[in-house]
Parts: structure tokens; C-alpha cells; sequence
């Protein structure tokens, strides 16, 4: 009897323990998935206004504006009344939401229902394919851009968040540094590209650990990661003008499309960073 209580004496911290290391890597690798998501959203809904664009009549705008009033008049309002109904506020408190006019809640409910129905249609447009094989083809190709956007953030977040054991955080802030190296491997980015990424990358990597475990540290390291990627694109065109102005000859550092897919890259990961929860949530008072 006695051996038995302390068996379960002994299995129960245990199996506390393993609940929470389990809870824990779920949580980090969900909200690293959640970023890595948001800085591939740019590029992937660049790609399908650029087809959707040419293909937008009548009949599209009918049905967006029809699709539109309803997310706003029926979709949105019982989907917010069921967020407030699950995280009701404690009595007394006030309420989330200052009341708003109906002319103002509807115009700007019908806003952004049409933005939602006009980015979904980019996406599908991006994704759709009207020969035999051309759907699963986009497919393959929509999927394999958003992991090619998706790879670095989501390994540098779960270096970020994976700080413990030792030996664990120290094997993750590698294969976070190179992580850029290997994506330009597997997707064939060239040298280049792979240089180009790899140094602010391993930038943002660095700077953003004193940021983490602190209240706020995702939107912290948004800004980290504004300032940092400023400073490397604004260095790029200083050095390719600065070529061209000294007579050097023409140092490319990003070819011009590159430029700019970078830079929807870089805010995407920002706005990734800025909207994800934290993995474990802070309670006032403590850092």
C-alpha cells in the first residue's frame, strides 16, 4: 500500500509536468505557425490581385456587394454576439465596445466585408485553374509559396519561444540562423537572394531574444523588425546608387522585383507579429 501511494506520489508531478511541456509546445509551435502564415499572406494575395485584376466584371462586383451585406448584416454581428456571449465581461465592468451609430456600424461592417470577399477572390483566383491539370498545379504552386515565405519566421518564433533546455534553445537559435541558408537551397533562391535574407534575418533572430518573456514582447519585436528591415532595404539602395553615383559600375543588390517582394515579406512578418497572442498569457504585474 505504502509503495503504491508513493509510486502515484512520484507519477503525478510527472504527468503535471509532461502536460505542461506538452501545452507549451503546441502553444509555440501554433503561434509560430500563426506568424509564419502572416508573412507569407502579402506575397500569396499580391500574386492573386495580379491575376484577379483582369478578371473582374460586372457580375464579380455584383456578387461581392451581395456577399458583403451579408457577412455584414448577418455573418458578423452573430459571430461578435457569440465573442461577446463566450468572453463576457465581470459585472460591472464596462463594456468592450463603445456603442456606435447604425450608419457607421454598417458602413464599415459592409467595408470590410467587401475587402474580405475581394482578398478571397484574389486567393481563389490565384489558386484556381481552368484546364485539366492547371487547378492542382496552382495548388501546388500556392502551397509551395507559402512555405517558402512561411519557413524563416517560423523557425525564427520557435527559436524565440524555445529557450529551455539549454541544449534545446541553443540547437533551435541554429537552425533558425540557417534557416534562410536552407530555404535558398531548397527553393532554388540563388546566392544572392540567399545573402540578401540571410543577414537581416539573422538580425531580427538576435535582437528579438531580449524582447521575449517580457509583457508585449511579439509587439516589440514588430518594431525591432521594422527598424531592422528599414535600415537593410534603405542600405541596399544607398549601395546601388552610391555605385552608380561614384562610378563603381552597378552593384544590384535585389533586382527590382526582389525589392519590393521583400518588403511585402518584412510587413507581413511585422503585422504577423503584431496581431499573434502571446503563447502563455502575462498577468498584470508581472514581466
Amino acid at each position: 500500500m505504502l509503495w503504491r501511494d508513493m509510486n502515484l506520489a512520484v507519477l503525478r508531478p510527472s504527468r503535471r509536468a509532461f502536460g505542461s511541456a506538452l501545452l507549451a509546445g503546441g502553444s509555440a509551435i501554433a503561434v509560430s505557425l500563426w506568424i509564419a502564415i502572416c508573412a507569407a499572406a502579402p506575397e500569396f494575395i499580391w500574386q492573386g490581385l495580379r491575376i484577379a485584376v483582369g478578371h473582374v466584371g460586372l457580375t464579380d462586383l455584383a456578387s461581392a456587394v451581395l456577399i458583403g451585406l451579408v457577412l455584414a448584416f448577418f455573418i458578423e454581428p452573430l459571430m461578435e454576439h457569440i465573442r461577446d456571449r463566450i468572453h463576457h465581461p465581470a459585472p460591472g465592468a464596462p463594456p468592450a465596445h463603445r456603442p456606435r451609430t447604425a450608419l457607421f456600424t454598417a458602413s464599415v461592417s459592409i467595408a470590410f466585408a467587401l475587402a474580405s470577399v475581394c482578398l478571397h477572390h484574389a486567393m481563389t483566383a490565384y489558386l484556381a485553374g481552368h484546364g485539366p491539370g492547371e487547378a492542382n498545379a496552382r495548388l501546388i504552386a500556392g502551397i509551395s509559396l507559402a512555405t517558402e515565405w512561411a519557413f524563416v519566421p517560423f523557425a525564427v518564433t520557435l527559436a524565440w519561444l524555445t529557450r529551455s533546455p539549454r541544449w534545446l534553445g541553443v540547437l533551435m537559435a541554429g537552425l533558425a540562423a540557417a534557416s534562410s541558408c536552407l530555404a535558398a537551397w531548397l527553393f532554388d533562391w540563388g546566392a544572392l537572394s540567399a545573402a540578401t535574407t540571410t543577414i537581416p534575418c539573422v538580425l531580427i533572430l538576435g535582437f528579438g531574444y531580449r524582447y521575449m518573456g517580457a509583457p508585449a514582447g511579439f509587439a516589440r519585436c514588430a518594431w525591432m523588425l521594422v527598424v531592422v528591415a528599414s535600415a537593410w532595404l534603405c542600405t541596399s539602395l544607398l549601395i546601388e546608387v552610391g555605385s552608380r553615383w561614384f562610378g563603381f559600375g552597378p552593384v544590384e543588390v535585389y533586382p527590382p522585383s526582389a525589392f519590393w517582394e521583400d518588403f511585402r515579406f518584412y510587413a507581413g512578418w511585422a503585422i504577423g507579429l503584431s496581431l499573434a497572442p502571446p503563447p502563455v498569457p502575462h498577468h498584470g504585474g508581472h514581466a
